[in-house]
């Protein structure tokens, strides 16, 4: 009897060590359960976007006074008279009239939006010389959006190539180089000249345009 009751004591104790399962208990060899770790996130990437190249020709004094005391009219400086660039980055008449045509269409901005508010531009009570420069401004806009704002094949026909020592300069170095790079290259306002003469049929474009500028920068100093 004595030796069933033992045999009944060590059956109940083995269920009871079953029934316990994970009990947390372990041998000293026994490895902890591997946990996992956090996530790691990625920090957010911000993109900074890249400026805009504005041509060495975007100077306030390149262009007359908007009025006789220097400053502008408050109607001038409205935001309804800002126009949207296709990045999204608004300029105002400001900017407008102190930067050259080049730099409107580098800044992204289109014919639409300038072309809404001419009339509102022209009719800013600035000086004669301001309202003509800000109608020439428009005028010559449109052209270089609506009448060939990069290379054709004409100009490129024609366009000479420049030799100055060992180094030939063809139309678009010569339409991406500013005045101070002519003159470190050795091409001066008569050799400039030359060249404007033999594209000029083609001085409604971009590359045209460019070129005179440098050529007056050479002329009238820079």
């Amino acid at each position: 009897m004595r030796k069933f009751a033992a045999v009944i004591l060590a059956l109940a104790m083995a269920l009871s060590l079953c029934a316990c399962g994970d009990s947390g208990v372990r041998t000293p060899n026994e490895p902890e359960p591997a946990t996992a770790a956090p996530a790691e996130t990625e920090p957010e990437e911000v993109k900074v976007e890249p400026p805009i190249e504005i041509s060495e020709f975007s100077d306030p004094e390149d262009v007359p006074a908007p009025t006789d005391s220097g400053e502008y009219p408050e109607e001038a400086l409205d935001e309804s008279l800002a126009v949207t660039a296709s990045d999204g980055r608004t300029y105002d008449f400001k900017w407008l009239y102190e930067h050259n045509v080049h730099d409107w269409l580098a800044a992204g901005i289109a014919f639409d939006p300038i072309d809404e508010l001419s009339d509102a531009y022209l009719a800013l009570p600035l000086t004669d010389d301001a309202i003509a420069t800000m109608k020439q401004k428009i005028s010559d806009f449109t052209e270089l959006t609506f009448m060939g704002g990069t290379a054709e094949a004409g100009i490129k026909s024609v366009a000479p190539v420049i030799t100055v020592g060992d180094e030939e300069y063809g139309l678009d170095w010569m339409s991406s180089h500013n005045a101070t790079e002519y003159t470190e290259a050795g091409i001066d306002a008569d050799i400039v000249s030359q060249y404007l003469e033999a594209i000029a049929d083609y001085s409604y474009t971009r590359e045209y345009r460019w070129i005179h500028v440098v050529y007056d920068r050479l002329v009238n100093g820079f």
